[in-house]
């Protein structure tokens, strides 16, 4: 088996075991265990730890990416805002693992890396275009949106939301409060002063 092996595949089955026991679980002695072979076996195909962990991040900002630009195809507005909501909610709960990998920043001089994150920018971006946001303007738009939705994501996935009101609606009444900030976003408003 060992010999069929390729590092394509050996990340696709990383990808699997980390979403079935967690990001911060993979292991090469569990990869191994999970692809049938001892560890060295999967040191052919991956440096170490850490190449597989980069490996699993590219692969992971790939798969969010097309996923995320098919669930936004011919929409703009709130339309592609919600659809992008819902699609990485729905992602990230199917991919635990890989949503988890997904957080993880390239290194500076990690080219690949950087280039998948990129992509997934682009996406969002992509999704934004409608309300017509640039420079600074869309950089803070962008990370409001990716810290909003990482805050529900993690509490769902970690099961932090214990009151009987239903979790779809909470989340839609989320995804409507981004799209009427958005709506009314304004490049004069640049900071809020802090308190004294």
């Amino acid at each position: 088996m060992a010999e069929r092996l390729t590092r394509r595949a050996v990340v696709e089955r990383a990808a699997r075991l980390s979403d079935d026991i967690g990001f911060d679980e993979l292991t090469i002695t569990k990869l191994g265990r999970s692809l049938g072979i001892a560890p060295p076996g999967v040191y052919r195909h991956v440096a170490d730890l850490g190449d597989l962990r980069r490996a699993l991040s590219r692969r992971a900002a790939h798969d969010v990416a097309a996923v995320l630009s098919a669930a936004c195809a011919g929409l703009s507005g709130a339309d592609a805002l919600t659809a992008l909501a819902h699609a990485l909610r729905s992602w990230a709960a199917r991919h635990p693992g890989q949503y988890a990998a997904l957080q993880v920043a390239p290194d500076p001089d990690d080219a690949d890396g950087q280039a998948a994150a990129a992509e997934v920018l682009a996406t969002f971006a992509s999704a934004l275009r409608a309300y017509r946001l640039d420079g600074d303007d869309l950089t803070d738009a962008l990370r409001l949106i990716r810290s909003t939705l990482h805050g529900f994501v993690t509490l769902e996935h970690g099961a932090g939301f214990r009151q009987p009101r239903s979790l779809d609606a909470t989340f839609a009444r989320i995804v409507a409060t981004l799209h009427a900030a958005l709506a009314g976003w304004s490049s004069s408003v640049r900071e809020v002063p802090r308190p004294s």
